[in-house]
């Protein structure tokens, strides 16, 4: 599969870096503008850097778009790519309200071809084992889930949309990816130091699905880099400490005792953040299997995003 990657700030080296591993996929060129991030890709890669994408759109050789630049500039060049009958790998959030992803989304359906919004994380070696423990019955019939994913410091850059489509989106995809098909109940989203009006910096979501309900924490105002996610069973719980790329990650499996007492306790830890390869992989199976049925996920998790904002006491 031959690609090329607009936009090569701190996400597109990842992707430049990740696609070095993978002999599958082949790097054709890079888009850059900004003069000094040029200078550093023509010193650190052998590839050709341009300034401007548009000619990629009509060479057929060229099989998908890898767009890594923030919401703003990536709507337009998602949509011309997409246009153009390419696939399209890009980043969180698609768009900032559920119309704009929506028609990005038809786009996509119209012109049979894969749209991919960038959720790595799920790729963890930490949740995948969580899920897995899951599915083997190990907790039982699950209860409830708790999610906390939140920030560092409060953000400032302009292109920046908030900390619900900025960390609650991930809160979202891992929800579902637990729970299933969710609905959110209620929230409470706060603005204390974000300087963009309008946007917030801190909320919570009760949500739920058919059998399970559960509660999303994203924040920028944590001041420490934090993540969570526990989902409790009736014979046990299993808890996801972390992510690999900030260090180890250990997902722990709590086995009720009974009548009661503390748990046992196994413990399992993960290193080294391969998420990316992982995400990649997927991209390139969607592309070469012609596989559309994905194609709605950003929308979906827009339209919980939605119904968050919408209904929040706040």
């Amino acid at each position: 599969m031959r690609v090329i990657i607009i936009g090569c700030g701190n996400i597109g080296l990842k992707r430049i870096d990740a696609i070095s591993k993978i002999r599958s996929i082949e790097i054709v060129c890079l888009i850059e503008k900004n003069p000094n991030q040029k200078e550093y890709l023509n010193d650190k890669y052998q590839y050709e850097v341009y300034d401007d994408y548009k000619q990629f759109l009509v060479d057929d050789s060229i099989d998908a778009f890898i767009i890594c630049t923030p919401t703003h500039p990536a709507l337009s060049i998602i949509e011309d790519a997409l246009k153009a009958g390419k696939n399209v790998l890009c980043e969180k959030p698609l768009g900032e309200n559920a119309s704009q992803t929506q028609a990005i989304t038809d786009i996509a359906n119209k012109r049979k071809v894969v749209l991919q919004v960038g959720f790595n994380i799920r790729h963890d070696a930490g949740l995948q084992k969580a899920k897995s423990l899951i599915e083997d019955q190990r907790i039982g019939k699950p209860y409830y889930l708790k999610c906390t994913y939140v920030n560092g410091s409060v953000l400032t850059n302009e292109n920046k949309v908030g900390a619900l489509l900025d960390m609650g989106i991930h809160n979202i995809y891992l929800a579902k990816l637990f729970m299933g098909d969710i609905k959110p109940i209620t929230s409470a989203i706060q603005r204390y130091e974000y300087p963009i009006k309008d946007k917030d910096d801190n909320g919570f979501a009760l949500i739920q699905s058919k059998d399970m309900v559960g509660s999303i924490h994203f924040s920028l105002v944590r001041w420490k880099n934090d993540f969570k996610l526990e989902v409790t069973g009736s014979e046990g719980s299993v808890v996801v400490e972390s992510l690999t790329k900030w260090g180890n990650q250990t997902t722990t499996l709590y086995e009720r005792k009974y009548p009661s007492g503390s748990p046992k306790e196994k413990k399992y830890t993960y290193k080294g953040d391969d998420t990316w390869e992982k995400e990649l992989h997927e991209f390139y199976k969607r592309v070469t299997a012609r596989d559309l049925r994905n194609n709605n996920e950003a929308l979906e998790a827009m339209q919980i995003a939605e119904t968050i904002r919408n209904i929040s006491i706040t």
